[in-house]
């Protein structure tokens, strides 16, 4: 049986030491190492799979050009450019089943930089020295398992890094040797559907009716991350159709605020761009989702704000927002290839924004179709339902109109 191949993504002028009992721990398990150097000062005499020479050159600079700049962005960009290269040259050599890397804030931000360009369900694990802070920036809305060093990588693996170390090279082992890659099945129905917790009675319905039809149903959660995950998978082929009931992401999209601004501008884009068919709602369209209290810009303060629990604040949109809102729904829906229909719930989208609850604004509500029906191309279909989004009618309206338009 082939042997399986792990790379490494390092800075080995600070990680030498990590780098080198890594490698042996690799190696011990039966799998081949492959160290990748986006270290810029590792004197030449040190021997790498992927020299940072090598990497550098891969990134369209030679490395003392590259060091000689003085720019520390500079030079980590073009080092992790030139690791996504070297991912990306030994996987179509048959030679990458997982990828692990270790650093502080640098040697994160490359090692994740690459892992990026990697697919989602592809094995990839970080050991991160900031770990414990806000790691969206390096994680993006990717399957990058992290893992919190506790300790600082310097000076070689003492008791506590070695255990560390040692845990994320199993783990990383067990992803490659038991895990599951994402794989299509010939005729497979795959659908997916967006949700957050103020929609989802009507996801759950929806998603039932839809399994029941023989569908394969896939639901993301609109936290930026979730809607941008969904997205790349539309255009990697992988869903025959969208339910975007929930396309709250938008939202933070248009205000360009919110913990749930998408990973990757362009929201309601990807299933447009490829053709296939999709039914779109206002799933909680008429808030801004932020951390605890004190997360919430001050000029947002005096807003409506519902407190989901103590670490997630709704702070509601204005009229002028939900305006804005409506408009480039409608501009980004007018560019569809496919069959696409709008539903409209006029008794609330979200559980928060319904009659009695603690964010309702019916002339928001309003504002926001008013903008969307004038702008909208009249060739999409767009039906107001007289229910709330989660009442069972609505979600029964939801999928009679996507079995209506998928056949």
């Amino acid at each position: 049986m082939p042997k399986n191949h792990i790379a490494i993504i390092a800075t080995c002028d600070t990680k030498g030491a990590e780098v080198s009992f890594m490698r042996s721990l690799i190696k011990d398990r039966g799998v081949d190492p492959v160290v990748i150097d986006v270290g810029p000062m590792t004197p030449p005499s040190a021997r790498f799979d992927f020299s940072n020479k090598r990497v550098a050159r891969l990134a369209d600079w030679k490395l003392e050009d590259l060091i000689g700049t003085g720019q520390r962005d500079q030079i980590m960009i073009a080092m992790g450019r030139g690791a996504v290269k070297a991912l990306q040259t030994l996987l179509k050599a048959g030679r990458l089943d997982g990828v692990i890397g270790i650093g502080g804030n640098q040697g994160s931000a490359i090692a994740s930089m690459a892992m990026k360009s990697l697919p989602i369900g592809f094995p990839k694990f970080l050991v991160s020295t900031v770990a414990s802070g806000n790691i969206r920036p390096y994680i993006g809305h990717k399957d990058i398992a992290v893992m919190f060093s506790v300790a600082d990588l310097v000076g070689g693996p003492n008791l506590v890094s070695r255990s560390i170390l040692t845990n994320a090279v199993a783990a990383l082992i067990g992803m490659v040797e038991k895990g599951e890659k994402i794989s299509l099945q010939h005729k497979e129905k795959n659908i997916a559907i967006t949700a957050l917790g103020n929609t989802e009675a009507a996801v759950q319905r929806i998603s039932t009716s839809l399994r029941k039809k023989g569908f394969h149903v896939i639901a993301f959660h609109a936290s930026g991350a979730g809607g941008t995950a969904m997205e790349e998978l539309i255009e990697d082929g992988v869903f025959q159709g969208v339910v975007d009931l929930t396309p709250h992401e938008l939202t933070e999209e248009v205000v360009a605020t919110g913990a749930y601004v998408p990973v990757r501008p362009g929201r309601l884009q990807a299933a447009a761009r490829a053709g296939i068919p999709q039914v779109v709602s206002t799933g909680a369209m008429e808030y801004l989702c932020f951390g605890p209290r004190e997360s919430i810009p001050p000029r947002l303060r005096q807003r409506k704000t519902y407190f989901h629990n103590p670490n997630n604040a709704n702070v509601k949109t204005s009229r002028a927002e939900m305006s804005r809102v409506g408009k480039i729904m409608a501009e980004r829906l007018n560019q569809a290839k496919g069959n696409t229909e709008i539903l409209i719930p006029l008794k609330g989208a979200s559980v928060y924004g319904s009659k009695g609850g603690p964010l309702y604004d019916p002339v928001g509500g309003m504002l926001l179709l008013k903008a969307l029906k004038q702008n909208l191309d009249p060739r999409i279909p767009l039906r107001e339902i007289d229910a709330h989004i989660n009442d069972p009618e609505f979600a029964d309206t939801c999928v009679s109109r996507f079995l209506y338009l998928f056949n």
